[in-house]
């Protein structure tokens, strides 16, 4: 799936259970990546509603569904330039930053040993930093951030999204460490 706005994961073994489950709430694929599920949906809110009602009604569902990240922009990425783009990607981030504390959390799917998810992790967090936080009065912070700046890889496409302190607090299943 080329055009992804979810990144949804299932527990060992639920993927195809869990992909029943969705079937009904828009277009859902499995990545190439074990439990990892890719996910279209028209409006994002939307979906994560109709996913809490479902959650809180399904008394199975919690088996099956690990978690869900929403997407904002897919891009295509190679090794070399994943960094860069991530940079150029980031930049309209501007305005949501103003005045929260922040980080960023890389999950990698494909590249193994080709690059350090910590150090993209890093590298992004500092670029943040010095590119709006003095003139935005945001801070990098891991205890209590107000959002996260969620990256996520598979194969060779790249996702960038952001989860609210409130995203997290009203959606059991999204979950970023």
């Amino acid at each position: 799936m080329k055009d992804w706005n979810l990144v949804v994961t299932s527990y060992m073994w639920q993927e195809e259970r869990l992909l029943q489950e969705l079937a009904g709430l828009g277009e859902f694929r499995p990545s190439g990546f074990t439990a990892v599920i890719l996910g279209k949906v028209p409006e994002v809110g939307e979906f994560l509603e109709a996913l809490k009602t479902l959650w809180e009604k399904s008394p199975f569902l919690p088996e099956y569904l690990s978690s869900v990240v929403p997407i904002r922009t897919v891009f295509p990425f190679t090794v070399e330039n994943l960094a860069e783009r991530l940079k150029e990607e980031m930049r309209v981030l501007g305005p949501d930053l103003k005045g929260k504390a922040f980080y960023v959390r890389l999950k990698r799917r494909g590249h193994k040993g080709e690059f350090s998810s910590q150090g993209v992790e890093q590298a992004l967090d500092q670029f943040l930093k010095d590119e709006f936080c003095s003139r935005l009065d945001c801070r990098i912070d891991f205890q209590a951030p107000d959002l996260i700046i969620t990256v996520e890889t598979i194969h060779n496409q790249c996702g960038l999204g952001l989860v609210t302190r409130e995203m997290k607090e009203r959606y059991p299943f999204i979950k970023i460490k």
